[in-house]
């Protein structure tokens, strides 16, 4: 006897079929009978598959920014709060695949829920560099520059081309930039 999946399982089940293999080469009736759904459930969703991939988006990068403020909440001090919260991008983009990078950076509005999630991943940065500069964790610099250089990497390092030239998935891409940074930003002691 089969149990019938909650919506929170077929969602999640979802989510990993697009983030592994996008959404360019299959279709609606391919991902239904992928998760073993009615096209019907799959519509209900989203009215195009663009609009399931474009959903997966919006739920992962959520969840990621709210993990990720958790994260730095955790810690005592600046420095392990910026180190965690971008140890959390780093964590949180090894499940996607570059299909479902490409997928997402060739359409208008997969680009912009891209961008609106980097710049408040940016926004929560520099909050925590602005503390690190007051308690002296790190060197005084001016943290919007400071953000805008990491987000500016990101913006690029996120580019298929990119990854594809380099051999490095998006997470070893973030946490190469992420270690080039942080070493610089960080005061000794």
């Amino acid at each position: 006897m089969q149990t019938r999946r909650t919506d929170e399982e077929f969602a999640q089940q979802l989510s990993e079929l697009v983030k592994r293999e996008g959404i360019s080469e299959l279709s609606v009736a391919q991902i239904a009978a992928r998760l073993r759904c009615s096209r019907r459930r799959l519509y209900a969703l989203a009215p195009t598959k663009e609009g399931l991939l474009h959903r997966v988006a919006a739920e992962h990068f959520d969840r990621m920014l709210r993990e990720g403020f958790e994260a730095a909440a955790r810690e005592g001090d600046a420095g392990r709060a910026i180190a965690a919260y971008l140890r959390v991008g780093v964590t949180w983009t090894t499940t996607l695949s570059q299909a479902f990078l490409r997928d997402l950076e060739a359409s208008a509005e997969g680009r912009a829920l891209f961008d609106r999630f980097q710049h408040a991943r940016a926004e929560g940065g520099q909050r925590i560099v602005e503390e690190g500069i007051r308690s002296g964790a790190f060197n005084a610099h001016n943290p919007a520059v400071a953000i805008e250089v990491l987000l500016g990497a990101a913006l690029r390092l996120r580019r298929p081309d990119f990854l594809e030239r380099s051999g490095l998935s998006i997470s070893q891409a973030f946490d190469e930039a992420y270690s080039i940074v942080l070493g610089g930003l960080l005061a000794r002691r």
